[in-house]
């Protein structure tokens, strides 16, 4: 069952990949190499991996578009021999199990190399090899113990709360990371014809995001790495229940905004338009209270005008829908013919919709387990 539309003149066309993943990081990393144009088989154990029956299958339709399935019980010899046996024409192995318990199945990296020392195997996991790596996580997990969550969000109305993120950042994250690191070894490859063994840890990834904080750490100013929050660059809500997002950072965008909201009668502090961000920072309080009784004065349309007219950072806080039935979208190309968006990678075609489990278990089993 062919569930692609990849051409010959795709990024990855004639990539092989196996994604053992289940639920977000690996079968998102796999996704990625099936829009650029990977043959992606994806193993499954019975009855299909746990996000076929989570929220409905929201996570699998959207996050294994492209690929083809296999039903495959690796705690049994006759699942595992089948597995090693494809491994041996594969080009990238994709997984997302705890450390260690792909070894335990006897379909690690050290035996699937062994039989095909071509083979990029990356392995995804929340903490990676160490102390941590029985300990069970989620997303949100890995966030918090990033520092990320503690962090203030915003000098607004809304107050500085840790906030949870509405995207699981540190899954699609370390997918991300996850795709640079297979597409670079496949790049050394073609150099060396020798593969590689990758393990990407969440954890790590949400920390190396964080890599911004360390300048301030060294100086001994714990504040400094969160300057960039101040009135200027915040959200507020607007009178008819909505929300505007202003970005204000720079000297000429703050003289604007004080400019344009002066204009219509609000009144700031004398000279306050030439404030830099440490005079802001250091009044924010009445900063914030004047912007919030400015915003909160009119809708989300009209002051998305009038700042846009004054050339403003400013923009809506959507819902998701909205933001999809932007027209923008279209413009860019995103929108394929189905509907579906694609990623904003170059050279990527359009993808079927996810497979029906088993649905290539012929194939697999014929030998002939590549497009």
């Amino acid at each position: 069952m062919n569930s692609r539309t990849a051409t010959p003149d795709s990024p990855l066309a004639g990539i092989r990949v196996i994604d053992l993943g289940t639920l977000l990081p690996g079968p998102v990393c796999a996704l990625h190499l099936a829009w650029l144009g990977a043959d992606v088989l994806k193993v499954e154990p019975p009855g299909g991996e746990p996000g076929r029956h989570l929220y409905d299958g929201a996570f699998f339709d959207s996050y294994n578009r492209g690929k083809r399935s296999v039903e495959l019980d690796l705690k049994r010899d006759e699942g595992r021999e089948r597995l090693l046996d494809i491994a041996r024409s594969a080009d990238v192995v994709v997984e997302n199990f705890r450390p260690g318990v792909a070894d335990r199945l006897g379909v690690g990296a050290d035996m699937l190399r062994t039989l095909n020392p071509r083979l990029v195997y990356c392995a995804i996991s929340g903490f990676g090899r160490g102390s941590r790596e029985t300990a069970p996580a989620h997303d949100l997990n890995f966030l918090a113990r990033s520092g990320a969550l503690a962090l203030p969000t915003t000098w607004s109305g809304q107050g500085r709360r840790s906030t949870r993120p509405a995207m699981p950042v540190a899954d699609l994250g370390g997918a991300a990371m996850a795709v640079q690191a297979i597409l670079a070894a496949l790049i050394k490859r073609s150099r060396t014809g020798v593969g590689a063994t990758l393990e990407i840890a969440m954890q790590e990834v949400m920390l190396h995001w964080l890599t911004w904080r360390a300048p301030a750490q060294e100086r001994g100013d714990d504040a400094a790495w969160t300057r960039y929050l101040e009135p200027a660059n915040d959200i507020y809500e607007t009178g008819d229940g909505r929300a505007i997002a202003i970005g204000a950072i720079e000297p000429r965008l703050w003289r604007a905004l004080v400019n344009a909201l002066s204009e219509e009668g609000f009144v700031f502090p004398a000279g306050s338009e030439e404030w830099d961000w440490r005079k802001r920072r250091a009044q924010a309080a009445v900063l914030a209270d004047i912007l919030s009784r400015a915003f909160a004065s009119r809708g989300m349309a009209q002051w998305i005008e009038r700042l846009e007219q004054a050339g403003v950072p400013a923009d809506p806080l959507l819902t998701p829908s909205e933001a999809l039935a932007d027209p923008w979208l279209s413009e860019r190309g995103m929108v394929a013919a189905d509907g579906w968006l694609r990623p904003p990678l170059p050279g990527v075609g359009d993808l079927a919709p996810a497979p029906v489990l088993n649905s290539d278990h012929m194939a697999v089993q014929s030998g002939k387990v590549w497009l």
